[in-house]
């Protein structure tokens, strides 16, 4: 099994703790891989409204044209609380290699961001897996 580890910088807009990634190669013949996770508010669990949606997308940073290249996502429909763990199917040979990659979370109910997050990886080898905090969005001026 291929293990990815991952690395991650803190911004100043963006507050989240993610220890590791957990990739695995898939057996298919399509060679599919999955990153495995958990999405967790910051603060601990949360209830969330009925009828709230979780997306997760694995995205590629790396173009020089701020282009964001989405390389898989999972959409959890009816999610009822944080954590809610999360598998997102990709193909490991659209990564980029030495590139960027982020993990984009939104968490919506009735088409109203609730809470959010971005996250810088670093791709490393490595056993674990990963978690993503995520905070209600910062307000507009």
């Amino acid at each position: 099994m291929l293990k990815l580890a991952l690395l991650f910088s803190m911004s100043a807009l963006i507050v989240m703790t993610v220890p590791a990634l957990f990739l695995t190669r898939g057996m298919s013949s399509d060679d599919v891989d999955t990153l495995s996770g958990t999405v967790r508010f910051m603060d601990g669990a949360v209830d969330l409204p009925i009828g709230a949606c979780v997306e997760v997308v694995l995205v590629d940073v790396t173009g020089e044209d701020d282009l964001a290249i989405a390389l898989g996502r999972q959409v959890i429909e009816d999610a009822s609380t944080l954590p809610v763990d999360f598998q997102i199917p990709y193909h490991a040979d659209r990564l980029t290699p030495g590139g960027a990659h982020e993990i984009w979370v939104a968490v919506r109910h009735e088409g109203e961001l609730l809470y959010t997050t971005t996250s810088d990886i670093q791709l490393e080898r490595s056993v674990s897996e990963i978690e993503v905090a995520v905070t209600p969005p910062l307000a507009m001026p």
